[in-house]
C-alpha cells in the first residue's frame, strides 16, 4: 500500500519552483515537453542532513509539462513533490532507496518480490550500478559515516538536488538556452536549498562551468581553486554555514578516486 509520507520545502520555496516553470514556459514558445525536478530529502523531516549534492539536470523525470499547452500549476507541484519523496513505508525505505532498488537487475528481483512493492517500483530497464553520480555519492557518504557499503544508510543521510530543475524530456541536459532561460530563478533556488536545508556540505559533482554561475550570484566565499587541469576537486567555497566542493563530472570515471578526494577534504 502507497503511504502518502512526503517532505517538503518552504511555501516561499514552492512560489519560487512555479515561478521558475511559468517564466520557463514564457520564454520558450515552442512546442515541446520538458521534465520537472523537486528536490529528493532522503533525510528523515526530525534530521538535518550533513549533505546537500547536487547534479546538473535530470531528464526522464516527471512530472512532464508542454511549453505550448496551459500549466495546471498546483496539480504539477503536488506531482513533482510526491515523484521525488514518496517513499515505501512498509520496509522503511527512503525517498532515495529507488537507486538501491534498481542498481541492478539482481537487486530488483532480490528486495521486489510482492505486487504491493512491484507497483511501487514497477520494472524499469535501466540499473543506477551505471551512473557516476549515484557511485560517488553512496561511497562518499558510507565513508563519511563509516557505514557498510552494502547496506541501504547512505539514502537517509542526504538531500539530492540538481541546479536546473527543468530539462528535456529526452535523454539530453538542458541546452544553454535552456538553461538560460531559468538561470536567474534556479539559483534562488539553490539559495533556498541551501539556507533552508542548512548541511554541513554540499557536493556540486557538474564541474566548474556548470557551477559558475551560481557562485557568482550566491557570492560565495571561494576558499580555494585548483589550478591542476586534471584535479577532481575545483574548488572549495562557503556560502553561510555550508562548505561546497566543486568537482568534475566525468561521463566514465574513477569513483573511488572521487569520493576519496571529496572526502580528504571534509573529514
Amino acid at each position: 500500500m502507497r503511504q502518502k509520507n512526503y517532505n517538503y520545502l518552504s511555501d516561499s520555496y514552492e512560489e519560487i519552483f512555479l515561478r521558475n516553470i511559468i517564466e520557463f514556459n514564457r520564454k520558450a514558445n515552442i512546442d515541446r515537453k520538458y521534465a520537472v525536478f523537486y528536490p529528493s530529502l532522503g533525510a528523515p523531516k526530525k534530521d538535518t542532513p550533513d549533505f546537500l549534492i547536487y547534479g546538473q539536470a535530470v531528464n526522464g523525470w516527471e512530472p512532464v509539462f508542454n511549453v505550448s499547452e496551459d500549466i495546471q500549476q498546483q496539480k504539477l507541484l503536488k506531482i513533482a513533490i510526491e515523484n521525488s519523496n514518496d517513499y515505501y513505508i512498509e520496509k522503511d525505505h527512503s525517498p532515495l532507496d529507488w537507486v538501491n532498488v534498481y542498481w541492478s537487475k539482481g537487486n530488483y528481483s532480490k528486495y521486489i518480490t510482492s505486487q504491493s512493492e512491484r507497483e511501487f517500483y514497477p520494472p524499469k530497464d535501466y540499473s543506477t550500478y551505471r551512473s557516476f553520480f549515484w557511485n560517488v555519492t553512496y561511497k562518499l557518504i558510507c565513508r563519511y559515516y563509516e557505514l557498510d557499503e552494502n547496506s541501504w544508510e547512505w539514502s537517509k543521510k542526504m538531500v539530492w538536488s540538481n541546479l536546473y530543475k527543468i530539462a528535456p524530456e529526452e535523454n539530453r541536459n538542458p541546452s544553454d538556452e535552456e538553461c538560460f532561460w531559468q538561470e536567474k530563478l534556479s539559483i534562488e533556488l539553490v539559495r533556498k536549498e541551501i539556507e533552508e536545508i542548512n548541511p554541513k556540505f554540499c557536493i556540486v559533482l557538474t564541474n566548474n562551468s556548470w557551477w559558475q554561475p551560481f557562485r557568482e550570484r550566491l557570492k560565495t566565499n571561494v576558499l580555494t581553486v585548483s589550478k591542476e587541469a586534471n584535479s577532481i576537486i575545483q574548488s572549495y567555497e562557503k556560502y553561510k554555514n555550508t562548505k561546497i566542493i566543486v568537482t568534475t563530472r566525468p561521463f566514465i570515471g574513477n569513483s573511488n578516486n572521487h569520493a576519496n578526494q571529496i572526502l580528504e577534504l571534509i573529514k
